[in-house]
């Protein structure tokens, strides 16, 4: 059902080539996630939790399996931020209802995984975990559906992966010898913008991603199938307005993220 084009993203038959994807709508509640085991000081329950700040960690590194009651709710994409399953050996296996929707695959990606399946609506996701030589960690994990951008991304774009954010304090000695370097804070950034969008689709599809208060963060992939590990967890940074670009309503909007390192 899947076919894995890369090391960060999985597609299924009906998933996007080239257009952008936002993954922000989320069945995943601290209340309908379990593992196999848990760290008593790092529940299951934390995945439920948008902050990157709680993660779930097995209590070994024996194979685990995640299981969301998903209560058959339409789902089409799973995320995960911030975790440790880029490791040698590991493999993940995604099941909707027992069902093999994303076959055993590796994972390269140490900061996002975005997986997409063809569209439905299971009672029970499971994600197993096989082959770890460190307990597994998570700290974010969703399942729902995405947004596929209307127009997609070409010239101009940097990829979020590439556009680093650091604030270091340098070291140097009185003579102008180099002693080394302090990274106090890091992030990633980018800025998105789109043009030529029709304005039902701006209305009823994106502009409810804008609308959200809180704003939770999102998955974003650029261009999955060209770029597939160039994926990132990241939330909308300061307060995007669209405008008008044309007599008929066409509608264009700028929009800059920023997400986890």
């Amino acid at each position: 059902m899947s076919v894995i084009i890369g090391s960060g993203l999985v597609l299924g038959q009906s998933a996007p080539v080239n257009g952008a994807i936002i993954g922000y709508k989320n069945n995943v509640t601290s209340s309908n996630i379990s593992a196999t085991s848990e760290d008593a000081d790092y529940p299951a329950s934390n995945m439920g939790n948008a902050g990157t700040g709680y993660k779930w960690v097995a209590s070994s590194a024996a194979n685990q399996t995640i299981t969301i009651q998903n209560n058959n709710r339409d789902v089409d994409y799973i995320g995960i931020a911030r975790h440790n399953l880029n490791q040698s050996g590991l493999y993940i296996t995604v099941k909707y209802d027992g069902v093999v929707v994303v076959p055993s695959s590796i994972v390269r990606n140490a900061q996002a995984i975005l997986l997409l399946t063809q569209l439905a609506s299971p009672s029970v996701i499971t994600i197993e975990i096989e082959g770890a030589t460190t307990a597994p960690s998570i700290a974010v994990l969703y399942a729902g559906t995405y947004i596929q951008m209307q127009r997609s991304i070409y010239v101009g774009h940097t990829p979020i992966n590439y556009g680093r954010d650091r604030v270091t304090v340098n070291g140097v000695s009185e003579n102008g010898q180099w002693l080394g370097e302090v990274v106090i804070r890091e992030t990633n950034s980018t800025s998105v913008s789109l043009q030529n969008l029709t304005p039902l689709w701006y209305r009823e599809t994106l502009d409810p991603f804008f609308s959200q208060s809180p704003r939770n963060p999102c998955f974003f992939a650029w261009r999955p199938e060209g770029y597939p590990d160039e994926v990132s967890y990241c939330w909308v940074d300061g307060n995007p307005r669209p405008s008008n670009q044309r007599s008929n309503g066409m509608v264009q909007i700028d929009f800059n993220l920023k997400g986890v390192v």
